[in-house]
């Protein structure tokens, strides 16, 4: 592969990664991610020119899809996933103020004010 040639892969590589950072949404973002070093990796070893220049128009267009999901992805953005808190520490099972019973208040249980009476439908 031509010097220049591989620079411009290389350049496309990173503008793809670093686009695919912008995604809002967390499974989104990894999946491009993901698939992008994969498919890289897959094709590093072609050196037909033609190939690669296929490649390459394929890559572009696909930076331009995820440039524009991206953009719609920021329009409907939602709240973070738990895992894309990085501060947040694991806590350890052993402690008693572990569970999650502190953070949701009980429910009473339900209490009928009337008896049930039977429905007004007849059985055959």
């Amino acid at each position: 592969m031509a010097a220049s040639s591989r620079a411009q892969v290389l350049r496309l590589y990173r503008a793809l990664l670093r686009e695919s950072q912008r995604f809002s949404c967390y499974g989104y973002r990894t999946y491009a991610i993901r698939r992008i070093k994969d498919a890289f990796r897959e094709n590093k070893n072609i050196t037909d020119s033609e190939k690669i220049e296929e490649l390459l128009n394929k890559a572009k267009a696909n930076l331009q899809v995820i440039q524009r999901q991206v953009t719609i992805g920021q329009m409907y953005a939602t709240e973070k996933l738990i895992i894309e808190y990085p501060d947040i520490q694991p806590i350890k099972a052993s402690a008693p103020e572990t569970t999650l019973a502190h953070l949701h208040p009980t429910v009473p249980p339900r209490t009928e004010t009337a008896p049930r009476t039977e429905t007004a439908h007849a059985h055959f």
